[in-house]
């Protein structure tokens, strides 16, 4: 499951389709991969065959209810998250076209080894259940998550291939559990997923984002000067996590 190639002619920015606002709770923007509190897991069970089949025909678990209430940060909805990274291009904030360079699609990922994310040492691939991100919610992502305003990197992919799902497995005999599991591996009959993975190749690990273009402030006022770094200051305590 190997995406289109990233490189080559790209649009500009600034004449890019805008991506759609998100959300907003208590003043603070919701991205769409995230779960609401109006919205509600089912039961932990086996698959079934009526369920809803997805990437290489693995069920996928289904939520009831809208999204409504309050935002479950860090909570991916899995049908959204499914949809967003099983495109590889979409914008996990908005939707909309994520920001695409000459070396590739736009990443904002946590850079702490200790958290559940990419280490800080970037390989030739890094693994992440997190979409790519359009511009300007990429400088929104950097003042309204926790983690990636405290330490982040920001990175250009040229190349995005699916390689695993993660699930709550329900093997014959076994307690559920909830693993990572290759698109080859046969437990994937037995699991419910939740979480598609991607693997981000040769990632071009970017000093900073690029500056937003004034067409694009839309909904996301500038901040007064640009940041001296990468990311902001660990200054954030009060703000939720978004991955």
């Amino acid at each position: 499951m190997i995406a289109p190639p990233l490189t080559g002619p790209h649009t500009p920015a600034a004449v890019a389709p805008q991506c759609p606002d998100p959300v907003y709770f208590q003043g603070l923007p919701v991205p769409l991969i995230l779960a609401w509190t109006g919205e509600q897991p089912p039961e932990p069970a086996p698959p079934r065959a009526t369920d809803l089949r997805s990437v290489d025909g693995v069920r996928w678990e289904t939520w009831s209810g809208t999204p409504t209430g309050a935002p479950r940060w860090t909570v991916h909805h899995p049908a959204r998250q499914l949809e967003l990274m099983d495109a590889r291009t979409r914008c996990s904030v908005g939707g909309g076209p994520a920001h695409r360079t000459p070396r590739g699609l736009l990443w904002l990922l946590p850079a702490d080894p200790a958290q559940l994310g990419p280490r800080a040492t970037v390989a030739t691939a890094i693994r992440t259940a997190n979409p790519p991100l359009c511009l300007r919610h990429a400088h929104q992502a950097q003042r309204h998550c926790r983690r990636l305003a405290v330490d982040c990197l920001v990175l250009a992919v040229p190349e995005v291939e699916i390689v695993a799902i993660r699930g709550t497995v329900h093997r014959p005999g076994a307690h559920p559990s909830f693993e990572e599991l290759e698109l080859d591996d046969p437990g994937l009959e037995f699991m419910v997923g939740q979480q598609l993975i991607a693997e981000l190749r040769h990632p071009v690990v970017l000093e900073s984002l690029p500056p937003l273009p004034e067409a694009q402030h839309f909904g996301n006022k500038p901040p007064a000067a640009p940041p001296p770094a990468a990311c902001a200051p660990p200054s954030r305590r009060g703000l939720p996590d978004w991955t």
